[in-house]
């Protein structure tokens, strides 16, 4: 039995779920989203290679987030947000490179859209279908990494920060390498381009990857001076996004 005399505590609000038409209208914004960026540049609304890309994109957002919802929606919550609250004097010089390498992140992502949509209005280059396939299916690989690193980690923010209540996570696939979430990106960036057709645009997923490992440097570098425990992290799990190889 629960005593009577002990004091409610009302729960969070951050960790309430958002409403379930939002978690409806999420993927649709996304796929509305990728589709007004590639099949004007494409100059083909009837693309097979654009269809699918965005139905499995569609898709796999709306189950990731359906189940983050149910289980941490404080990470949504904290990927929404646009700013920095949890700095000190200290973390701050770190953080702050985020003015200059979040630009390079976007050019890299969005270059991985723009050059596979111009390459099939022009005809640049033709990728094997089962090797768009394949593609495809690694997309879906790293978007689902991702959505289990955030399951995993309530603080996933997308900007460089720490929260005040911020714990240290190190289990799941944070017992693995200490930037899970990145290394499902990279996967997902990398493998765009090629599900969409295009050798080419590997180029510029390429500039948004080598942008994310040298973010990596400068959020280390907050969360060492501002997390305690992150240190001793570091040296239980070694590796950053490959387990054995970096």
């Amino acid at each position: 039995m629960t005593d009577p005399n002990t004091p409610k505590v009302s729960p969070d609000p951050l960790d309430k779920p958002f409403p379930i038409w939002v978690m409806l209208i999420l993927p649709f914004y996304a796929g509305l989203f990728i589709a007004l960026i590639i099949f004007p540049l494409a100059g083909d609304w009837r693309w097979l290679e654009g269809w699918l890309y965005n139905a499995a994109f569609m898709l796999i957002t709306g189950i990731s987030y359906f189940r983050i919802n149910q289980e941490n929606p404080r990470v949504i919550r904290n990927r929404m947000k646009f700013k920095k609250k949890g700095l000190s004097a200290v973390t701050r010089p770190s953080a702050s490179s985020d003015w200059f390498i979040l630009p390079f992140v976007g050019v890299g992502f969005f270059g991985a859209f723009i050059l596979p949509s111009l390459g099939h209005r022009y005809g640049w280059v033709s990728v094997p279908f089962l090797v768009e396939i394949f593609a495809l299916l690694i997309v879906i690989v790293g978007n689902g990494i991702m959505s289990i690193s955030m399951l995993q980690n309530a603080y996933a923010s997308k900007l460089l920060d720490i929260n005040q209540d911020q714990q240290l996570i190190d289990t799941g696939l944070y017992a693995r390498v200490r930037h899970p979430l990145y290394a499902g990106a990279a996967l997902m960036i990398l493998a765009t381009p090629i599900a969409l057709g295009s050798w080419w645009g590997v180029l510029p997923a390429c500039v948004a990857v080598v942008a994310l490992i040298l973010r990596i440097k400068f959020e280390e570098e907050m969360l060492v001076q501002g997390m305690q425990g992150y240190v001793d992290y570091q040296k239980r799990v070694p590796y950053k996004l490959i387990p054995g190889i970096f």
